[in-house]
């Protein structure tokens, strides 16, 4: 669209912003038929009856976690809430249509094979799991997985704080704060470390701190810049999510987030692919210029965290960044009226 082209990308072309659209092929008139009738008959019924059971799943995660505050023992807490999230979370994958996620582990490196997966280092509690963002749908994908601990970041230092699962599940509907509250930001290192000792699993940063199409990358943040955001025991496992679509996208960047459940759930089935970054390919916070030994050459952990999840998830760079997102929500909601601020 004309009128948002101020956040087209000047060097690959591609609009990061706009909701994506299915490709319109050449369809006879029975295939029109049928398609305006999943549409507008069968599709409403099935997003009826799943939205249903989408909430059943919301209750049964709230009621669960009230019945896990209420565990004296911290180990028993922390595993009912790992087993009841990990459960409900696929359930409400389920619900949506994602009946199976398409996961493989891959190599960049020509010619090698993947490697078993008994030599694959383990995700841990306190290790960092950096993926692209694409949709609400990748926070319950990580948490049916992991049961992570999700951060938001802060634009200008890099600082981070830990958000909870309904906060994470809400964020892409929200414009990215520019500044966190100071007494909310603290070093990564802090968090990985706290998700470390309380076993809390590992912690997701999604690099872009913003969602996309799922068509481009947004720049990414120098989360490593900072001394005090690298935790030497911190494994970093890197992962690309991709939403393959024909008619309508499950990549959710802009728009009503209720409504775009709505439409996702009309759908018969929906897809996911997940990449994930072989160990032995990943960078290690322990090769950086802080901790690498003197005879051995430093890592730039942030340009090869970059040059690692460009090639893995096949997308292209942009030059905008999540303050652009910012100001196209702005534009976007300024016009669909109704617009509130939001910090």
């Amino acid at each position: 669209m004309e009128k948002y082209s101020k956040w087209r990308d000047s060097g690959t072309g591609i609009h990061p912003f706009l909701q994506p659209t299915g490709a319109r092929a050449h369809e006879t008139a029975c295939g029109s038929v049928v398609d305006l009738g999943k549409r507008f008959l069968f599709g409403p019924v099935i997003a009826a009856v799943r939205m249903a059971a989408l909430s059943v799943v919301a209750a049964v995660e709230v009621a669960a976690s009230a019945i896990g505050s209420l565990l004296v023992v911290p180990s028993v807490r922390r595993g009912w809430e790992r087993c009841t999230r990990c459960v409900l979370a696929r359930l409400a994958l389920f619900a949506m249509g994602f009946y199976s996620i398409d996961t493989k582990r891959i190599s960049l490196q020509k010619g090698r094979r993947s490697a078993n997966k008994d030599t694959e280092t383990a995700v841990k509690s306190g290790d960092i799991i950096l993926a692209n963002h694409v949709s609400y749908i990748d926070v319950l994908y990580l948490v049916a997985a992991y049961n992570p601990v999700f951060v938001e970041m802060d634009n200008a230092t890099t600082y981070a704080r830990p958000i909870s699962l309904w906060e994470a599940l809400r964020a892409p509907a929200r414009p990215t704060p520019a500044l966190l509250p100071a007494g909310d930001a603290r070093p990564l290192k802090s968090i990985t470390e706290e998700a470390r000792v309380k076993q809390r699993g590992p912690v997701v940063v999604f690099p872009e701190n913003a969602t996309t199409n799922g068509r481009a990358l947004l720049q990414f943040l120098p989360l490593f810049e900072e001394a005090e955001n690298q935790d030497e025991k911190s494994i970093v496992h890197l992962m690309a999510l991709k939403y393959p679509f024909k008619a309508f996208s499950p990549a959710y960047s802009v728009g009503n987030q209720l409504g775009h459940l709505f439409s996702l759930c009309c759908q018969m089935y929906n897809s996911l692919a997940v990449r994930v970054l072989e160990s032995s390919e990943v960078p290690r916070i322990k090769e950086s210029a802080m901790f690498c030994d003197a005879e051995d050459e430093p890592v730039d952990l942030d340009e090869a965290v970059r040059d690692k999840l460009t090639q893995l998830s096949r997308l292209r760079m942009t030059k905008l960044t999540a303050m652009d997102k910012r100001d196209f929500l702005a534009f976007y909601h300024k016009r669909s009226k109704g617009y509130k601020t939001t910090i």
